[in-house]
């Protein structure tokens, strides 16, 4: 039995810490609401900045022109095996623009709940301004590891698909900007506790980041 109504997250650095400055006896922490321009600024290309006689020992690897070209040419949902390697290889080597947004769907379901409805609106219209226009998005989708590793594939495929339906139908934007993945359990965020809620997540990157 899997615990509640999955609660899903778009992964990355849009959250804030939870109750940072508070009483630990609070009972509950508010996530800072979101916005299309918040969405944008974490979604952008990342600027490049010269710098003169400092060693670029931390700066990010760059990707090959072969590797752009594999991003470019992928399906916008049903990747194989093999694709969902490659992909998860070049987001773990390479510094991509992504965002934290949660996302609630009813239980063992792809039917988002309306309370999640504005943060879904918010990130569609961050996709049609003008610094995403064009910009290939991954929707990534993650589950805990409680229930089988075939539900949660199977799980986390058809909610990544219900964002990435949800956005195409609401906001026009192109299906061929939107990948639409499932990891399952796979790509735990917290190994330590894998069923936490944190697991149970979907990512949002920009591939032309």
């Amino acid at each position: 039995m899997r615990k509640n109504g999955i609660l899903v997250r778009f992964s990355a650095r849009l959250i804030l810490a939870a109750g940072l400055g508070l009483a630990v006896s609070t009972p509950a922490v508010v996530a800072q609401e979101l916005n299309s321009d918040s969405i944008v600024q974490q979604l952008a290309p990342k600027k490049k900045f010269a710098t003169r006689g400092l060693k670029s020992a931390a700066t990010a690897p760059e990707m090959s022109s072969d590797q752009k070209t594999y991003l470019k040419s992928l399906p916008t949902r049903g990747l194989k095996v093999e694709m969902k390697k490659e992909v998860a290889v070049i987001m773990d080597t390479y510094d991509l623009p992504q965002i934290n947004i949660e996302i609630q769907f009813d239980y063992n379901s792809a039917k988002i709940k309306p309370g999640s409805v504005p943060d879904l609106n918010a990130l569609g219209t961050a996709l049609l301004s003008h610094e995403l226009s064009g910009a290939r998005i991954l929707l990534n989708g993650h589950t805990d590891a409680a229930g089988s590793q075939q539900f949660n594939m199977g799980l986390s495929e058809k909610r990544a698909d219900a964002v990435r339906d949800y956005l195409i139908s609401r906001f026009g934007i192109e299906p061929d900007r939107l990948i639409a993945i499932g990891f399952g359990e796979e790509r735990l965020k917290n190994r330590h506790d894998p069923e936490a809620a944190e697991n149970r997540r979907v990512e949002v990157v920009n591939l032309n980041g």
